[in-house]
């Protein structure tokens, strides 16, 4: 009994210091050399191990950028495990606002890590749809919440100008999640050269990559991916959702779908229902789910007689 009190002591004192806010000389090496060495194996993401990673590097946040984003940098590349890369990245991402930054991302982009582990390759995937969700909020000019993309407020400047060619080039990726995820930063970057960029991915080999560049089209005013939303309506016609997964992506993206509709044609059947996952109560899933049925349905009639041509 002494000595399972002794051990549960001597981990609680471990968690406290762990957790403990480094003194104010602390260096960025120094508070990433402590994170790497506490936060190490599958288990750091879990629980108050989570928590305790995210106070160990928003201390960082602390120091000035200039010192610390350049050890970030060499701690990312040459040290950082896939899963501290990712930590890193989640938790730092969208928080440092300098062009140095977000050279530091753009570079992890670029840096396409493969593992032959599938664990470590999908982490490695993730880091770069992270590194492109930090390069996002620095160049938004608009906001647009939610899965259906309602604009809040009115544009803005960017923290960071001028990096709408990061997006492009990170819509070049081999996956389609960071593909996807760069197509969201150049839809709100409002860059004079969004809507080009946005109609290269309209033949993208992805199902989901050209139906995320023709609805942020809609948001341009510019129906070019009509086409493409409508084979995609289609799609979502046909489409058996069985499966948790299956709803994952079926809603909010028939969601946002159907929503472009109404924004480019300026015809309505009636309001977009939300996210049925989002209720806790069955029967409000099972009534938002008929209605994303009846809808798509109505739309996919409509379009039968609606010529595409009328659409400007």
């Amino acid at each position: 009994m002494r000595m399972s009190v002794f051990f549960v002591f001597a981990y609680l004192l471990a968690l406290i210091a762990h957790a403990a806010p480094p003194d104010a000389t602390s260096s960025a090496e120094e508070l990433l050399n402590r994170f790497l060495i506490a936060h190490q194996g599958p288990d750091s993401r879990k629980g108050a191990a989570w928590q305790d990673e995210t106070v160990m590097l928003r201390q960082l946040l602390k120091l000035p950028a200039a010192e610390v984003v350049p050890v970030i940098e060499e701690v990312l590349r040459d040290r950082a495990t896939p899963s501290q890369r990712s930590s890193i990245v989640g938790v730092l991402g969208r928080q440092i606002h300098t062009r140095e930054w977000a050279d530091v991302l753009y570079r992890l982009v670029k840096d396409v890590r493969v593992p032959s582990d599938k664990d470590a390759a999908r982490t490695e995937e993730l880091v770069r749809s992270k590194a492109v969700r930090g390069l996002s909020r620095l160049a938004a000019r608009q906001i647009r919440s939610g899965d259906y993309r309602v604009r809040v407020g009115p544009d803005s400047e960017p923290k960071v100008a001028g990096i709408a060619p990061y997006f492009i080039a990170a819509a070049m990726d081999p996956s389609d999640l960071v593909r996807v995820t760069a197509l969201y930063g150049l839809a709100d970057s409002r860059d004079p050269a969004a809507v080009r960029g946005l109609r290269e991915h309209l033949t993208d080999e992805s199902d989901r990559v050209r139906l995320y560049a023709a609805c942020f089209l809609t948001e341009y005013k510019d129906a070019t991916g009509l086409p493409e939303m409508r084979r995609a309506l289609e799609r979502f016609r046909v489409k058996k959702v069985v499966s948790v997964e299956d709803e994952c992506y079926y809603y909010p993206e028939a969601g946002m779908l159907l929503t472009s509709f109404e924004r480019i044609t300026g015809q309505s059947f009636g309001k977009v229902p939300r996210n049925p996952g989002l209720f806790s109560a069955i029967k409000q899933q099972e009534a938002a789910k008929d209605r994303f049925s009846r809808l798509i349905d109505v739309w996919s009639e409509w379009w039968r007689w609606q010529p595409t041509e009328s659409i400007k």
